[in-house]
């Protein structure tokens, strides 16, 4: 496999960017979007197929050695676990590639970027512990995309202790020649490339709004106060549309089922969060990342309809408490 296959972002004005992918099948364009765009539309996403085989993985992973070892040295690989977990990872990485070929490609490469297998059940361990931190930090950056973006609309200075270590970012520019020279930036892992985008929203002193309806993060178009995003909401017609006529029941009950659903994620994901830290003493209210995700859907829909008024406020609260 080539070291040059990855995703390539040239920066173009007013926030846009290119992109383009190089793999196996040759190089491909990606639609032209926005940084601002890009990242929002991230910190939506549902990984929640994705997260059931990362369970699968992390739950395969457990059982690789025949015993357990000593601290310095692994017990003996199980070949037939190990084939498995090889095997999985391959079918996540075709599976990926044919719904998202930009995450497909750039999971094959960070994979590819792990230690090579020279057949030792030491090495074997550590690819299979590096496999799983490498499907793992997607989902946990998404959360930390979140959070950014929650303290940018209340308006609340970014702490350096709280995101410690977000700021830096080494990424690789390649520099190639057309009518003249220009630079297109090199990415081998989706973290990479969403924390790239993350660090180039903040540089740009983007700011952040939290829609008064749906209860999702946006990028105001002007610099007046806006508390309607442009998202279709009900009918084909946006939130702009519905909020102003929804104002006195939203102010009745919105917040109420919009912010118990933003507390509820919150303190969902700190559950689901522990799954991460293997050194953590297991708890009976510890989340897999599946169970995290099935919820999220789960809520987001409970949430979702009410504000489309096909469920009522009592409904979406027992949905959304339903952990």
């Amino acid at each position: 496999m080539g070291k040059d296959f990855g995703l390539y972002v040239t920066l173009l004005p007013k926030g846009k960017i290119k992109r383009d992918l190089t793999g196996p099948a040759g190089e491909a364009s990606l639609e032209d979007t926005t940084i601002q765009d890009e990242l929002l539309l991230f910190s939506e996403l549902s990984f929640g197929p994705y997260a059931q085989v990362v369970d699968l993985i992390r739950t395969s992973v457990a059982f690789l050695c025949v015993d357990n070892g000593s601290r310095s040295t692994p017990g003996l690989v199980n070949p037939n676990v190990y084939a498995f977990i090889m095997e999985t990872v391959d079918d996540l990485v075709s599976t990926l590639t044919g719904e998202s070929p930009l995450h497909g490609l750039l999971l094959r490469t960070a994979i590819e970027d792990l230690p090579a297998d020279d057949g030792a059940h030491q090495r074997r361990v550590q690819i299979c512990n590096e496999l799983v931190a490498a499907l793992e930090e997607l989902m946990l950056f998404q959360f930390v995309v979140s959070e950014v973006l929650h303290d940018l609309a209340e308006k609340k200075p970014l702490d350096p202790e709280k995101y410690e270590g977000l700021w830096e970012l080494p990424v690789t520019e390649v520099l190639t020649v057309g009518e003249g020279l220009s630079s297109r930036y090199h990415f081998r892992s989706a973290v990479d490339y969403y924390h790239f985008l993350l660090l180039r929203f903040v540089a740009g002193k983007t700011s952040v709004a939290f829609c008064q309806c749906c209860g999702r993060y946006f990028v105001p178009r002007t610099k007046s106060r806006t508390l309607y995003c442009d998202r279709i909401l009900k009918d084909g017609k946006t939130c702009k549309h519905w909020g102003p006529i929804l104002k006195h029941r939203l102010e009745a009950q919105r917040d109420e089922v919009v912010e118990t659903f933003d507390r509820a994620k919150r303190k969902m994901y700190k559950r689901y969060e522990r799954t991460a830290y293997y050194n953590q003493k297991p708890s009976g209210k510890d989340l897999s990342y599946a169970e995290y995700y099935a919820w999220l859907d789960r809520a987001t829909k409970a949430r979702d309809d009410y504000l489309a008024g096909t469920i009522t406020a009592e409904d979406a609260l027992m949905l959304i408490d339903q952990g």
